[in-house]
């Protein structure tokens, strides 16, 4: 009764938000006098439209302004009208004021989509494709086009895990299967297929295009097993002749939003050295608080590292007082204390006075205010031979991590000409030079942002001759200060892309349209550290690789409108693309100089290098006909024919075919448009491939092999000559639907999409000698429903409009087929855990036919023992390690739920946590505008997974020996001592690290494959939920009035300013709930954005 109520209560708020936008009709009569403007679509008044009384002599013009008054009869008609754009009738109600918006001429037409080798009507699209116009990419702050597409299209899923300058999102269009990093689209730029948008300006964008079925995808055949992306770039206008100039500027400052709560270097001391007293995980209490070793430890005087004595030299800056006075004198100690910020305190294990300093690493080290200017520049034009698109950008952008930054040059030149009158030229080119400069570029920042980030703050950021000091070591969590300082890393990218087109109108109706394009990108990579304490052998490295793309197209296009009734769009033809890959790579070491950043001076018996080629071939064939009769019955049916170099002789080539329809009811004499004034039943069935592996893996590999000092040659990929296609199948059937002459706009898809023979890398026993083989692996199944939902809720005559687009999505990926193992379910991985419900053990986790995919599992975590006797009752845990096998539980360890209840903690006393993906995303998109202001809100939400604080976990464990606190240890959250268990969160806190030293009160793994996030924190006590609303964008828009603009020379003149990322309403303990793996680390954390430009148009 009570699921019956809501949905009751739904439909009641439902209807009652439609009955708003119905019209309100005055019952009044009379002449009175109305005022009002008159805009287009930009925003600007028009300046001399005509406003009349319908069939009356009663009228006026608008002025400079765009305004108008107007005495007129009760009830009576208003014609608004201007040459070049569509006139418009308005019916005079009891308002005084109406603000009249005038379209082009041109948006008379059907609105217009690309969809593959061609475009069509959206009236007539069948499939799922979703078209994003220039003026909605535009309308956000954010610089990046691809995250400008947050929230706009249902089902597409924009996952911003990084902070990092130029970083591209993740993108799964409909969800993944296994493995989301190759999972990502395809993305086609004005008909050239790339992988992704590096090196793309957004201001050079006219539209995007989502082909998220496989009906709509299968054009593209081999490659669009994941969707496809269709970017169209700007090209010129061929109205008067006249060039339109239009340059901008926008300033971006990124701040990090929040830091880790992490403790100050006081806390850290007081609770680290009071844990280690203890002498629980170590009994070595002396050595381990007194030896020099760790950040917490004193005994920093008798430091010695080669050339580098003492403390001046020393990694820590942790010392008893009056050891460091009688070491290094009175004066020194004094100059620390009074000039250089160091503090001191008592020691809660000797007693004594301790001196250290807080360097305050993350907050005033490692983060910064960033700065990001971006300047574009274009001109465009044309006349009846042809038209012209021009632009230059730059884009120099500061990342919050010291030291991190993107640099991009971009250059664009569209260009279309009329040789004859049935035979057009397309020309373009487009050319980005990138300078990235990430944390660590070959290891993707996992060395400074996983480690380093949470790096104790007692740690030395200079040493006394000046230089920076190393942190902990040197393949350790190291000083980014010390980084900067002897590491040398270029990180460079070059793209070029030509392309050669034809439009030959053979006969009415009949095109024929060549295509060439050649596309290069060439990535130079260069690092060299220089000589230092912790390593001194100059390590070089070089990396030089080459992407070479030739791709034609031949294409017949055949148009025809048969009795005014049966329209026919007909294409047919041939794609040949072929990709070479060359890699070049050097290493050496034992340079003899600093000043020698290359591989030449290094030690020849230690250079090595490595080389090679790679080139794949695919060649398609494909048709697609469009037909429909009288707009109102749909048919469209494809098929592509494609042969990939990397298969097998046998299994080379695969067959896509699509078939999709669809019933526009509104065109129907006999529908009744009082309410809904469009209505369109969709459906589609299709086929498209994925060829994502090399020849390698068909054919196998090898690679040089030194064996007793003599060269050789070594298998080192095995091969697969079985490899099939991997297919994907997609099932999508859906309605659009328009109310209120359109004012309330609806679209409700569902969707079920298999993807078979899957390819995946296969783990192999190690006996073979190889740790896996690409094999074909089952099928996996993506099923799920989206919707979207448009509003314009206020009336055309109020001074204000708004515009609200909200979006709904839900999938579930699920292991549909598996190869027959014998295990129940053909289960890959996983194993026995106890379930309650049948009283036995289960086998459950990993891949099984019939489950969702993406699960964690870990211990149920249920509190902390109180007292030593408690704990001496606590079942065996099999997970504790090491010497600490035989030990008794102590006060203060965490208590484990024994769910089989036989005395023992193992891995069949797992639980389950949750999903690591969400299963449903929305968002909610609010443009307002009123005069010459406009107004943008934006915010996103995902619901559904968990996410483990992994950061939090190694912090409270001091996992690695070197990781600071959190405020954990001082707010009641830690167990210190007998009373805390029934308010403590988590267990005791030691100084020796609770993964090392075996106790694993905090970070507990799971043996079985295929149940955990990797991430050490396989429990309860450090999971939770990650849904989330985001307030994702806030953003304000001025125009100059038309006048003002007229004054100052220039066509027109727009301001904006904005924030993006703002914050998260969750209940996620950690930084970013935006994590899609079950695990947050210590990423590049996603900053907030503040954003101001300024664009002239002349």
């Amino acid at each position: 009764m009570r699921k019956i109520t809501r949905i009751k209560c739904l439909i009641v708020v439902l209807l009652t938000f439609i009955g708003t936008l119905a019209p309100v009709h005055a019952q009044q009569s009379g002449n009175f006098e109305i005022s009002g403007v008159v805009k287009d679509t930009s925003g600007e008044p028009v300046i001399g439209a005509t406003v009349i009384v319908k069939n009356t002599q009663i009228g006026t013009t608008t002025d400079v302004d765009g305004k108008f008054k107007l005495k007129v009869p009760r009830k009576s008609l208003l014609q608004i009208s201007f040459v070049g754009m569509k006139t418009k009738d308005l019916k005079v109600t009891n308002n005084t004021f109406y603000e009249i918006t005038l379209e082009d001429e041109s948006v008379l037409l059907d609105e217009v989509v690309a969809i593959g080798y061609g475009t069509q009507s959206k009236a007539t699209v069948t499939s799922g494709v979703v078209s994003v116009k220039k003026a909605e990419l535009m309308s956000s702050v954010s610089a990046s086009p691809l995250n400008n597409l947050q929230g706009k299209v249902a089902g597409l899923d924009i996952r911003q895990t990084t902070g990092q300058p130029g970083a591209q999102p993740v993108v799964l269009i409909r969800g993944g299967s296994t493995d989301p990093a190759n999972d990502s689209p395809l993305f086609v730029i004005d008909g050239v297929v790339r992988s992704n948008m590096n090196g793309l300006n957004q201001e050079d964008i006219e539209s995007m295009e989502v082909l998220k079925d496989a009906a709509s995808a299968a054009i593209y055949g081999a490659k669009a097993a994941n969707g496809i992306i269709l970017i169209t770039t700007k090209q010129g206008s061929s109205k008067d002749g006249k060039a339109t100039i239009s340059a901008s500027y926008r300033l971006g400052v990124e701040q990090i939003r929040q830091h880790y709560p992490f403790s100050g270097a006081r806390d850290y001391l007081y609770a680290s050295r009071l844990a280690g007293s203890r002498g629980i995980n170590d009994a070595n209490v002396s050595g381990r608080l007194e030896g020099g070793a760790y950040p917490y430890s004193t005994g920093n005087i008798n430091y010695k590292n080669g050339a580098l004595e003492g403390y001046g030299y020393s990694r820590f800056t942790t010392e008893y007082l009056d050891d460091l006075i009688s070491n290094m004198g009175q004066s020194y100690v004094d100059d620390l204390l009074n000039r250089q910020g160091y503090e001191t305190m008592t020691d809660p294990y000797s007693g004594k006075q301790l001196i250290f300093k807080d360097n305050h690493y993350q907050k005033d080290v490692l983060f910064q205010t960033a700065l990001t200017h971006n300047y574009d520049l274009s001109a465009s034009g044309g006349n009846d031979k042809g038209n012209y698109y021009v632009s230059l950008g730059y884009i120099n952008s500061e990342g919050i991590v010291l030291g991190t930054g993107y640099d991009r040059f971009s250059l664009t030149a569209n260009g279309n000409y009329n040789l004859r009158s049935n035979l057009k030229l397309t020309v373009g080119l487009k050319h980005s030079t990138i300078s990235n400069k990430a944390t660590d570029p070959e290891n993707s920042g996992t060395s400074t942002m996983d480690r380093s980030s949470r790096y104790p703050t007692t740690f030395r950021l200079y040493y006394d001759d000046g230089t920076p000091g190393i942190g902990e070591a040197g393949g350790s969590p190291r000083n980014r200060l010390h980084e900067l300082y002897y590491q040398d890393i270029s990180d460079k990218a070059y793209r070029n892309t030509i392309q050669l087109g034809l439009d030959w109108e053979i006969l009415k109706g009949l095109h024929f349209k060549p295509s060439a394009s050649y596309y290069m990108q060439e990535n130079i990579y260069r690092f060299f550290e220089k000589y230092n304490e912790f390593n001194k052998g100059r390590k070089t490295l070089e990396k030089h690789d080459q992407y070479k793309q030739i791709m034609a197209d031949a294409v017949f296009t055949y148009d025809k409108v048969f009795s005014d009734k049966h329209t026919l769009n007909a294409m047919i033809g041939m794609n040949y693309t072929q990709d070479d890959t060359y890699k070049l790579k050097g290493t050496g070491s034992e340079a003899p100089t600093d000043y020698v950043p290359t591989l030449a001076p290094t030690k020849p018996d230690l250079q090595r290098t490595t080389s090679s080629l790679d080139k794949e071939v695919l060649v398609g064939f494909f048709a697609r006909v469009n037909y429909d009769y009288k707009r109102r019955y749909l048919l469209t049916v494809s098929a592509r024919y494609d042969g990939a170099s990397q298969f097998a002789e046998d299994h080379k080539f695969a067959l896509f075919p699509a078939v999709s329809g669809g019933w526009n009811m509104h065109y129907e004499d006999w529908f009744p448009k009082t309410v809904v004034s469009r209505m369109k039943l969709r459906a589609s069935w299709g086929q498209t491939g994925n060829n994502k592996l090399s020849y390698s893996n068909t054919q196998g590999e090898y690679a040089s092999y030194i064996y007793a000092g003599n060269p050789g040659v070594l298998n080192s990929v095995l091969a697969n000559n079985s490899l099939v296609w991997e297919t994907t199948s997609n099932v999508d059937y859906g309605f659009d639907a328009g109310f209120f002459d359109n004012r309330l706009e609806l679209s409700v898809t569902g969707y079920n999409k298999l993807t078979s023979d899957r390819l995946y890398d296969k783990a192999l026993p190690a006996q073979t000698g190889f740790s896996s083989i690409k094999a074909n692996l089952g099928t996996v199944q993506n099923k799920g429903f989206e919707l979207s939902l448009t509003a314009h809720p206020l009336s055309t005559t109020s001074p204000v409009s708004w515009d609200v687009t909200g979006t709904f999505s839900m999938n579930r990926t699920y292991m549909k087929k598996l190869p027959y193992n014998g295990r129940d379910k053909n289960r890959v991985q996983g194993g026995l855990v106890w379930d309650a419900k049948s009283g036995t053990y289960v086998e459950t986790g990993g891949l099984a036919e019939g489950e969702r995919i993406g699960g964690r599992w870990g211990y149920r975590y249920l509190g902390v023992y109180d007292t030593d006797e408690e704990a001496a009752k606590a079942p065996v845990d099999t997970k504790v390690s090491g010497s600490k096998m035989n030990k008794k539980k102590v006060a203060g360890d965490a208590i484990w739920a024994d769910l089989d209840n036989n005395g023992v903690i193992d891995d069949k006393d797992i639980t389950f946590i949750g999903w690591a993906n969400p299963d449903k995303k929305g968002a909610l998109i609010n443009n307002l505008s009123y005069k010459n202001f406009s107004l943008r809100l934006v915010v996103d939400f995902a619901l559904g997974h968990s996410i483990a604080n992994i950061w939090r976990c190694r912090a409270n464990a001091n996992a690695r020996n070197a990781i600071i606190t959190t405020t954990d240890v001082t707010n009641g959250n830690i167990w210190w001592q007998t009373g805390d268990a029934a308010t403590a969160k988590y267990p005791r806190y030691d100084v020796a690290s609770d993964w090392d030293n075996g106790y694993r009160n905090h970070m507990r793994t799971i043996a079985y494959a295929g149940m955990n996030s990797n991430g050490n924190a396989d429990n309860t006590a450090y999971y939770s939920k990650g849904d989330y609303l985001c307030f994702r964008e806030v953003s304000l828009g001025y125009e100059l009035p038309r006048s003002v603009c007229s004054k100052m020379k220039v066509k027109g003149v727009s301001l904006n300013a904005g924030v993006t990322n703002i914050g998260y309403i969750t209940a996620f303990d950690g930084l970013n709930p935006e994590q899609y793996d079950g695990q947050e680390t210590g990423e590049y954390f996603l900053p907030i954005q503040f954003n101001f430009g300024v664009r002239l148009t002349f």
